[in-house]
């Protein structure tokens, strides 16, 4: 009989560091060119580019916001502060931010691989199992997103979770005095995964498959069977079940997981809560339950179908029907079947019912029972799940090498080309989120029914100008889904620029039919007026009428709404029903300039002068700006007889006029200092006083010698009753000129104020 091969030694810390060195340099390899890519209007524009308060950086404020802020309809606070740490690192350039979630990627194959080296000793294993992880192509859109920054974050804490875990049990087993510390850090790493992203709430379910394999940890004993005749026997360092010394029963490790499935009871309430509360679930009338359940058995299978063969890849799979009954048969059988085989196999086979079970049980927040969105699954839910089909993979190759024992270049052959298939078509699925160009023309490749990527496409292009691309592809998507409101609603924003009242109208008329909310008939409302003014329609103008009325039945504080229609009524010389409707958006909002505006000009007209001056003093208030004001305030005075009044509002309106013709010289002369002073000047005579002081402080930093400038500062300073301040500048002018006589006469009226 020919002995056995001699056991391979186990593995040198510096061959895991090679691995480990492989894994990061080719990961950082293969995504480096998403470091030059930019920020896609899908999410990203929520996250970051259109978002103020994350762009500001960590502040009080933005802690706040983090806690509190439902983002893309959704609560993931630890996630929304990464993103304003990135602002505040690095500001909004987009390669920053997705070189922060290419090395959280990194980081994440790098803990995958220790850990399974680690609970499994299997060392060959693990790293193709964290080597799958990292260079899947299914992965690409959890890296290249940023806005899915979510999952490689939560996915960092999910991994330390369970590092802390397998801590934990392991001293437990010796009742080590720190087994509380690595359980309550599991417990707190389990906490920031949840912030990052809900998804992780089958969290407690896995630890127990973690108890059943590798770790062990379940009483009853599971024997290996007899090896059979001609069976090669186990290689040391395979994993095996640990004695029974070091098992608990189940209720023991049900117990222990209390507070791991309280902390997920706690994270499913308040994502169904922020997922109701924002629209995003979809009711049984749009996607009754029975399609829902179809979805599910289909996409169980579709997952590992794409896992083999990941080809058409798309950041969105949108319905284009349901599915046909011998397509829902099938995936019940192929489910069924290789289910209650894997439960057959589980003795001999403890690592197939962990991967299959990690698999199915980590979809279940996703998998559409509850439908979120619109698509029937996504390339980016596969980040953790998939890593169970992986693992079944390298264990069942390595048992199928065992038993046919080919030479030994064949199981590394095999495992290397899978590696460079998945590199191959990684590299190749990255360029995809370059822009949002090429990512909304990605989906329309794989499918031109695709109406999520042919609107977007249309907003993109609308935004830019390209009003015939933009058409194009707003009739694609209406083309595909008619019944998509904002697209009607959009694409009649893009008509109405162009004057096509008809169309627009009968586009708007279909949004408020498919979705009568407030905006849609406002929207409407709008149209109709424009469209009644520019043809003298009355009919039309009737129409304005009632989709105005029907909007603010929908929201009664639209200030929006109330002003446009009241400027509809003032177009038909309706004055008082203009002025209702003026006066009822100041009601909902005082500081709604406009509005004061507006109501003050049909009151002026009316006669009504005492209370046409009181809101155009609001609205010149509100916006000093805006010239109209200082205007019809004047005219107001000159009606009541008040000459000198009318006067200083004719005097203000000549200085908003100086005053905007040398800020248009500082922007063809912006080093020129004596601008900067006469601006300063003629704010300071409007009252403007510390827009006064920002312009002298610009002319003394282009011209330190600039005595004026020091002195005007003064005045504006003892304007504002800030005397301190105005004695220090009075000095430092003196210290320019000595002998300049108002500066001295400032100074000595502030030592020895003149008696009244």
């Amino acid at each position: 009989m020919i002995p056995p091969p001699p056991a391979p030694a186990p593995p040198s810390r510096h061959q895991t560091l090679w691995v480990c060195l492989v894994l990061a340099a080719v990961t950082l390899a293969v995504y480096w060119p998403v470091t030059g890519y930019e920020f896609v209007n899908y999410d990203d524009t929520d996250f970051i580019a259109f978002n103020p308060i994350v762009q500001a950086g960590v502040t009080a404020g933005g802690l706040r916001y983090a806690l509190s802020a439902e983002i893309a309809r959704n609560w993931h606070p630890l996630t929304v502060l990464s993103h304003m740490l990135d602002c505040q690192l690095f500001g909004t350039h987009a390669g920053w931010h997705h070189l922060t979630s290419l090395l959280l990627h990194i980081a994440n194959s790098l803990l995958l691989f220790l850990l399974l080296k680690r609970m499994t000793a299997a060392f060959w294993r693990s790293a193709l199992v964290a080597a799958l992880f990292a260079w899947h192509p299914l992965h690409v859109e959890s890296v290249a997103w940023v806005a899915e920054r979510k999952d490689v974050l939560s996915a960092l804490f999910w991994w330390l979770t369970i590092w802390a875990y397998s801590r934990y049990a392991e001293e437990f087993k010796i009742q080590s005095s720190k087994f509380k510390v690595s359980y309550a850090l599991a417990i707190l790493f389990f906490c920031c995964a949840g912030m990052s992203k809900p998804m992780v709430v089958t969290l407690p379910f896995v630890l127990l498959l973690l108890d059943y394999w590798p770790l062990g940890r379940f009483q009853f004993r599971l024997p290996q069977p007899p090896p059979a005749a001609g069976r090669a026997k186990s290689r040391p360092g395979a994993p095996s079940f640990k004695p029974a010394a070091s098992r608990l029963g189940p209720w023991r490790l049900l117990l222990e997981k209390i507070p791991f499935f309280a902390i997920s009871a706690a994270l499913c309430w308040k994502t169904f809560l922020v997922q109701k509360n924002g629209g995003a679930m979809m009711d049984t009338a749009n996607l009754p339950f029975g399609a829902r359940v179809a979805n599910v058995f289909v996409s169980y299978v579709r997952y590992p179908a794409k896992m083999f063969w990941p080809a058409n890849l798309s950041a969105l799979y949108v319905r284009t029907g349901d599915w046909r009954p011998w397509q829902v048969a099938g995936a019940v059988i192929v489910l069924a079947g290789l289910t209650a085989w894997i439960v057959a196999q589980a003795r001999r086979r403890p690592w197939l019912a962990m991967g299959w079970f990690w698999y199915l049980g980590m979809l279940v927040p996703v998998i559409g029972l509850v439908q979120v969105g619109m698509q029937t699954l996504a390339d980016r839910y596969t980040y953790l799940p998939m890593v169970g089909l992986f693992l079944i993979l390298a264990w069942g190759g390595a048992e199928l090498a065992a038993r046919f024992r080919p030479p030994k270049y064949v199981p590394a052959l095999a495992a290397a080309l899978a590696l460079a298939a998945c590199l191959l078509v990684t590299a190749r699925q990255i360029p995809c989120w370059k822009n949002s160009v090429t990512l909304f023309n990605k989906m329309i490749d794989v499918s031109d029914k695709n109406f999520m990527a042919h609107y977007n496409l249309a907003n993109l292009y609308n935004r830019r100008g390209e009003s015939d691309l933009a058409a194009t592809h707003y009739l694609k998507a209406l083309a595909a889904e008619p019944n998509y409101a904002d697209a009607h609603n959009n694409f009649a924003g893009l008509l109405m620029d162009q004057h096509k009242y008809d169309e627009a109208i009968h586009h708007y008329q279909d949004a408020a039919r498919l979705n009568p909310s407030a905006t849609y008939w406002f929207n409407l409302a709008n149209a109709l007026g424009d469209a009644a003014r520019a043809r003298h329609d009355t009919n039309l103008f009737a129409q304005s009428v009632q989709a105005y009325r029907q909007s603010l039945q929908l929201d009664p504080n639209s200030v929006a709404a109330h002003n446009n229609f009241g400027s509809l009524w003032q177009d038909q010389q309706q004055d008082n029903l203009a002025i209702d409707e003026f006066q009822a958006a100041v009601n909902v909002n005082t500081n709604f300039e406009i509005g004061h505006f507006n109501l003050a000009t049909v009151q002026a007209r009316m006669g009504r002068l005492d209370d046409a001056i009181a809101h155009f003093q609001a609205a010149e208030r509100l916006n000093p700006n805006r010239a109209e004001s200082y205007n019809s305030l004047g005219l107001c005075y000159v009606r009541q007889g008040n000459m000198e009044a009318a006067a200083e509002q004719y005097r203000r309106l000549k200085m908003e006029a100086a005053a905007g013709q040398f800020r248009r010289l500082i922007q063809l002369a912006p080093r020129d200092a004596a601008a900067y002073d006469y601006l300063g000047n003629t704010l300071g005579s409007l009252g403007k006083y510390e827009d006064a002081i920002t312009n002298f402080l610009k002319a003394l930093q282009l011209n330190p010698g600039d005595y004026q400038a020091e002195f005007n500062i003064g005045l504006s300073d003892l304007n504002l009753n800030r005397r301190d301040e105005a004695r220090t500048h009075f000095q430092a002018a003196l210290r320019i000129l000595p002998d300049y006589p108002p500066a001295r006469q400032a100074l000595s009226e502030l030592d020895h104020p003149p008696q009244r």
